[in-house]
């Protein structure tokens, strides 16, 4: 069985193609804001939507938020000629959550670290015995 993209998928859904294609749209223009913007702005703000001629910006945090609102509405001119129409700006604050932090998976068992520290007897480098010294009272916590 061939295995098909997403995209391959949604386009033999008409509402699912529109959505998706409004999505497309929807980063392209995300992209062409963010590309006008300072380096340490854009990477800490989207463009979200253009409605009723109001541009959305989310903001990851005040500062930037601040920032935004004084720079934006002088990108407005620049975005109307990339296909972008709006008379106003709207900024929200909307933090991105980090991402969980993931639980260690990885466990070794007491004989493996039992095998672990009778080779490490056996070893004459002190940096890998020291190493090994580490990983053995790391697992055993």
């Amino acid at each position: 069985m061939k295995s098909r993209t997403p995209y391959q998928i949604a386009s033999r859904d008409r509402m699912l193609a529109q959505l998706t294609e409004q999505a497309r749209a929807l980063m392209k223009m995300d992209r062409q804001f963010r590309k006008l913007l300072p380096e340490a702005v854009a990477a800490c703000c989207h463009a979200v939507r253009i409605e009723d001629g109001e541009l959305l910006l989310f903001a990851d945090n005040g500062l930037i938020a601040a920032r935004l609102r004084m720079i934006a509405p002088g990108l407005l001119p620049r975005m109307a000629t990339l296909g972008y129409p709006a008379t106003r700006v709207k900024v929200r604050v909307n933090p991105r959550t980090p991402p969980a932090k993931r639980e260690k998976r990885l466990k070794i068992s007491e004989s493996a670290l039992d095998g672990i520290e009778q080779a490490a007897t056996t070893v004459t480098n002190p940096l890998v015995a020291d190493a090994l010294a580490r990983l053995i009272a790391h697992h055993r916590r």
